[in-house]
């Protein structure tokens, strides 16, 4: 449900995060499915997109070369800033979604039928 054309897969965090629930009562049932957690941030700017500034925090580089030529190694510390970043949606819940939203109702349907025939 979520590997192919959307999401280039390189830890599986991701697509491990995915959870659901289902909440039974008297006249209902519901279900209710999410991602994301403190291991994957940024499965909602996977989902929905991001366009807008994200804060970078201080951290070292190493310059290999400078004005196209190479240089011994250099260590440069980089201060915290922002960035502006536009990062398309990916949709990896919802497309998958739309499509079992179709064969849900037939199970269902199905479920009952046969309930209905047993007894």
């Amino acid at each position: 449900m979520l590997s192919g054309q959307r999401l280039n897969v390189q830890s599986g965090r991701l697509r491990g995060s995915v959870s659901s629930k289902v909440d039974e009562d008297k006249d209902s049932i519901e279900g209710t499915v999410g991602a994301g957690g403190a291991l994957v941030p940024y499965a909602p700017a996977h989902e929905f997109g991001l366009n807008g500034a994200l804060g970078v925090k201080a951290h070292l580089r190493t310059i290999k070369q400078a004005f196209g030529r190479p240089i011994s190694p250099v260590q440069v510390n980089i201060k915290a800033h922002s960035r502006n970043v536009r990062f398309k949606e990916l949709r990896f819940m919802r497309d998958s979604l739309d499509i079992v939203a179709k064969i849900v109702p037939k199970n269902i349907d199905a479920a009952i039928e046969r309930g209905i025939a047993g007894g």
